[in-house]
């Protein structure tokens, strides 16, 4: 393979090429969970032959026994279908009956919490890449309640990558520049420009960074190290909010108003944390842990809270062309409108009430212009952004060989920030 030099080829895998992807259709359906078995906090990423399993989960509140189907459906690189017949890339049945449920107790808000592991004895990819776990109703793919993405993965490239201060000194201080070497030595790489390196951070799955331009081929060797390449806004660590016990206040809640038919809970108001000087702690990087602090059994007694959100301006104005978003895993790291808050003119606040299961929850604000949406400015105005904040990524390397209708993923990497200090 000769040494040369491709052009820069950068963009951002744009949030309507995923309509149908981690969403929820019904309003019934709450708390959907995919991760790795044991846990929690994992992305949803399994390899491919291998023992891995996912843990499937959700609640439906109409609170009544419904006979749920699961399906799974491979997708490209740009969560679009291919253009294959679903035997092409499943072993097994393409409609599985949920037969595990436990019917809630103690909690106010009744439910039906319904779980699966995957891939099991009747269903299993056959091959890598993107995929969506599609749940419907009655063995009817048309009733369809929610669908989630997972990874299978294989690992035929080496990853080898690193967290640098961007060479743009305006951004060197408050974003982070990831560089990426690829080892292929394994692969009969043909055409360089098939290839495409995603990089994910925090699961902000909108905002993955993509790029099939290397700057470098050295040999077997394909660097990834261009003035632009995988540049993120660096943040803060996430603001939370403890909702473990309903009774009592956490340091993050103003009013437990206990009603005939449940509880609601009203946060102390968020503000700007721009000017605010950075210090680093623990935090969940935008997840949340179902949980509670009283022994109980998470999956089918704990309850449920309308928990109203605020954020107040420095000025009591709304941002002026600017849309406020609540987001993380609690709005399915989506920027739609389960995440935009609402300004309440009479309170000179945004807001936003969410229906939550007890647990642990974390979260930013991003704020993005209505016309010109520019992600690596997200944190600017809301949060702060310090190169040293403590942030999760994920690198995939997708592969479509010439003549294939759909992206391998032929190698997989996570890292967290910290290991580079």
């Amino acid at each position: 393979m000769k040494n040369w030099i491709l052009p820069i080829c950068l963009y951002f895998l744009s949030s309507p090429l995923q309509a149908q992807v981690d969403k929820i259709m019904d309003s019934t359906i709450q708390t959907v969970l995919v991760y790795p078995k044991g846990k929690p906090l994992a992305s949803p990423i399994i390899g491919l032959n291998t023992q891995d399993e996912l843990l499937v989960q959700f609640d439906d509140l109409s609170a009544r026994y419904q006979q749920y189907y699961f399906t799974i459906e491979l997708m490209d690189m740009n969560w679009q279908p291919v253009a294959l017949n679903p035997f092409d890339y499943i072993r097994g049945l393409t409609q599985n009956n949920i037969r595990d449920y436990t019917i809630s107790s103690i909690a106010q808000q009744a439910y039906y919490h319904y779980s699966f592991n995957f891939p099991n004895a009747s269903c299993r990819p056959t091959k890598s890449g993107n995929y969506l776990i599609k749940v419907f109703r009655q063995a009817n793919p048309n009733e369809l309640v929610f669908t989630k993405r997972f990874f299978v993965v294989e690992q035929e490239v080496p990853i080898v990558a690193s967290i640098q201060e961007p060479f743009d000194a305006s951004i060197s201080k408050s974003h982070q520049k990831i560089q990426v070497t690829l080892d292929l030595k394994k692969i009969q790489l043909l055409q360089p420009e098939l290839l495409h390196v995603a990089v994910l951070q925090n699961t902000r799955y909108n905002d993955v960074l993509i790029s099939n331009a290397p700057s470098f081929i050295r040999g077997n060797q394909m660097e990834y190290n261009a003035d632009r390449d995988f540049i993120f806004a660096a943040g803060k660590e996430a603001r939370w909010v403890d909702l473990q016990n309903l009774r009592f206040k956490t340091d993050r809640i103003a009013q437990i108003q206990q009603l005939g038919y449940g509880s609601q809970i009203i946060l102390k108001p968020d503000q700007s944390r721009a000017t605010i000087p950075y210090f680093t702690f623990r935090d969940l990087n935008g997840q949340f842990i179902i949980g509670n602090t009283e022994g109980i059994i998470n999956e089918s007694q704990n309850d449920y809270a309308k928990v109203l959100f605020t954020y107040r301006t420095n000025n009591g104005m709304p941002y002026p062309g600017q849309s406020l978003y609540l987001a993380g895993a609690l709005t399915e790291n989506r920027l739609d409108t389960k995440a935009l808050m609402d300004w309440n003119q009479v309170q000179g606040q945004y807001e936003k009430w969410l229906y939550l299961k007890q647990g642990y929850y974390s979260y930013h604000y991003i704020l993005r212009s209505e016309k010109n949406p520019e992600p690596i400015n997200d944190f600017r105005w809301t949060e702060g952004d310090h190169w040293e904040t403590e942030n999760g990524y994920a690198i995939f390397v997708y592969y479509r060989v010439a003549g294939s209708r759909y992206d391998q993923i032929i190698g997989f990497s996570s890292f967290n920030s910290i290991q580079n200090w």
